[in-house]
């Protein structure tokens, strides 16, 4: 209660402390009671009659908070503020692990040696060599995520084996040995070689290399790491909208090949062939676009005080406060788009959801990769310690205008760089996040608060009042006010109650025109005073006597905010309630 009414002496006996008239003698022929009019009029002009006043009543008595409420005072500044705060849940994104088929080159065979007439005997034969083949691998059920390839890298190097035979036909030829001369493989340039392999610029050189003995075969395994398409995004490769790629290529081979100890008749041939054997990725760059979820946050404003559940009450706040917390590991941004959406008794609140983010045509919200702490504010500037990014969101207060009883937000987190950068394949990237929210209260204008309150336990001092004979009287309140926001009592927020609790409902009630406003202070330190005047009236002429409790309603004047922060130090005091009676008081002494 935020009026407590000191206690005064009955009315009665103040009206009897009056010297009325003094009497010499008593002539029994007169009958007072039938005679002559027993009735006086005390007061006069004008009766008013101290009732008392209360204590200092300050914010944090009205605003009654306690530890763990989501509306606390700053402990440095005493500023009000709505603070809530818990985790999102965003589940872990992975992209899918590649794998690329194993594929076989063969290159078309050449023929080094020919002789198909007479059995001779030379000591070597020269051939030139000019072959090719293509080359083709291909992976399926490709991540969506996977847009564009740059490069891949495989989990472990796989071997790419390299084989020449040498095929004798037609004949009963024999040959000592094939050297090459010179002799140069050259690979498609995507493929990427593990180091120390003998390759530069993907070609092997074979020169004064015996490939081979009395028939033997030539092999040569070569490690290989992965695929590099492109640096730069627009020239990589991409998957169809099957999921699909098909890597090709060609792998060709030049050069001079020297056969010795050649006798007899017939062909011999050089058949190459390379193999390549089926590649795990877990390391792609490019274009890669996670699908990224998160589930519906429900931001709860429960035990909040009274006057912030009002139906009537509604903010307008300078620069409310939602940061967003999260670490992103990726290497890319991650951009954020929200709805967030107020409701209250579980409908949303037509016409004040707040979106965010450029897919739904604002400011763009993006976590970086590392910790991030974004503040979205109305004025698109916080001094929050910690804070990495501001973000303007010019309507965040429709969130707050009608105290909501919590708030849905629909996170929607999106990768949209349509650049490079490289990411694990098969790992789960967590993103862990948060938010918080921090309110600061001020007097803008739109607020309107509630303050409900009563002046009661009256009928002690006013009962003795059936004697009296009024038909209307003044209730005067003078009120100092350090509270930055004008106030207002309007005759209809006003009930006259009984000891019963029961409505007084032959008493009506009216607020002079101008004795109605409480003043407010304009820098919440200084109080300014006001004067209140509430008349009653009724044909009940002892209806004062009846009274016990004035239930009130006080609330906020539109349109008259100071913009100055709420404060659990500003005040309200009633200096003085009085009773005032226009004409006096006509008192029947019968």
């Amino acid at each position: 209660m935020m009026c407590k009414v000191k206690k005064v002496s009955p009315l009665w006996g103040f009206l009897l402390s009056f010297p009325l008239w003094t009497v010499s003698c008593v002539d029994n022929k007169y009958d007072l009671d039938k005679d002559i009019d027993m009735t006086i009029n005390v007061g006069g002009e004008y009766l008013t009659i101290p009732a008392g006043s209360t204590d200092t009543t300050f914010l944090s008595k009205i605003i009654e908070v306690e530890e763990g409420d989501i509306l606390q005072p700053d402990a440095t500044t005493r500023v009000y503020h709505l603070t809530k705060k818990d985790d999102i849940n965003v589940e872990p994104t992975t992209v899918k692990e590649v794998t690329v088929g194993a594929t076989t080159t063969d290159l078309e065979s050449i023929e080094i040696v020919n002789n198909t007439g007479v059995s001779f005997s030379e000591p070597e034969v020269s051939a030139d060599i000019t072959t090719s083949g293509d080359f083709e691998a291909t992976a399926n059920d490709i991540d969506e995520a996977l847009k564009e390839l740059g490069s891949l890298r495989a989990k472990t190097p796989v071997d790419l084996n390299l084989t020449i035979d040498f095929n004798i036909s037609g004949g009963n030829l024999t040959f000592n040995q094939v050297k090459a001369n010179k002799l140069k493989l050259v690979f498609p340039d995507y493929i990427v070689f593990k180091e120390d392999e003998g390759i530069q610029d993907n070609e092997l050189i074979l020169d004064e290399e015996v490939l081979s003995v009395n028939g033997s075969s030539y092999t040569r395994t070569l490690k290989v790491e992965g695929y590099k398409f492109s640096d730069a995004a627009g020239s990589g490769m991409k998957p169809n909208a099957e999921g699909s790629l098909t890597i090709e290529g060609n792998i060709s081979m030049e050069g001079d090949v020297v056969t010795s100890g050649i006798s007899g008749t017939g062909a011999l041939a050089l058949v190459p062939k390379a193999v390549l054997e089926e590649m795990t990725v877990n390391s792609v760059t490019g274009v890669i676009q996670p699908k990224i979820e998160a589930e519906t946050t429900k931001i709860e404003l429960n035990d909040l005080p009274d006057f912030l559940k009002d139906e009537d009450t509604r903010l307008d706040i300078t620069n409310p406060v939602i940061l967003l917390k999260a670490d992103n590991p990726l290497e890319t941004d991650v951009e954020i788009d929200a709805v967030l959406t107020p409701k209250k008794n579980n409908v949303n609140i037509e016409g004040h959801e707040v979106k965010i983010g450029t897919g739904y045509g604002q400011n763009k919200v993006a976590l970086i990769p590392g910790t991030n702490i974004i503040a979205l504010s109305r004025t698109g500037d916080c001094s929050i310690e910690g804070v990495t990014e501001n973000i303007k969101v010019e309507d965040i207060n429709n969130l707050l205008e009608t105290i909501p009883d919590d708030i849905d937000v629909n996170l929607q987190p999106i990768v949209r760089n349509e650049n490079y950068y490289n990411a694990e394949l098969g790992k789960e990237y967590d993103l862990p996040a948060s938010y918080e929210v921090d309110v600061p209260l001020s007097f803008e204008q739109g607020l309107n608060i509630v303050y409900n309150d009563s002046v009661q336990d009256l009928n002690k001092d006013l009962n003795d009042l059936d004697k009296v004979s009024l038909k209307n009287a003044k209730i005067m309140l003078s009120v100092d006010n350090a509270i930055p926001l004008k106030l207002q009592l309007k005759a209809e927020n006003v009930q006259i109650k009984d000891v019963y609790g029961n409505e007084l409902t032959a008493v009506k009630k009216t607020m002079e025109e101008d004795k109605q406003y409480v003043t407010e202070s304009t820098d919440g330190e200084k109080p300014a005073t006001s004067e209140l005047v509430l008349s009653l009236t009724s044909d009940d002429t002892a209806f004062l006597s009846k009274i016990d409790r004035i239930c009130f309603k006080i609330t906020a004047v539109p349109e008259s905010a100071t913009g100055v922060p709420l404060k659990d130090t500003q005040w309200l005091k009633v200096t003085s309630v009085k009773l005032s009676v226009p004409g006096g008081v006509n008192v029947d002494l019968n």
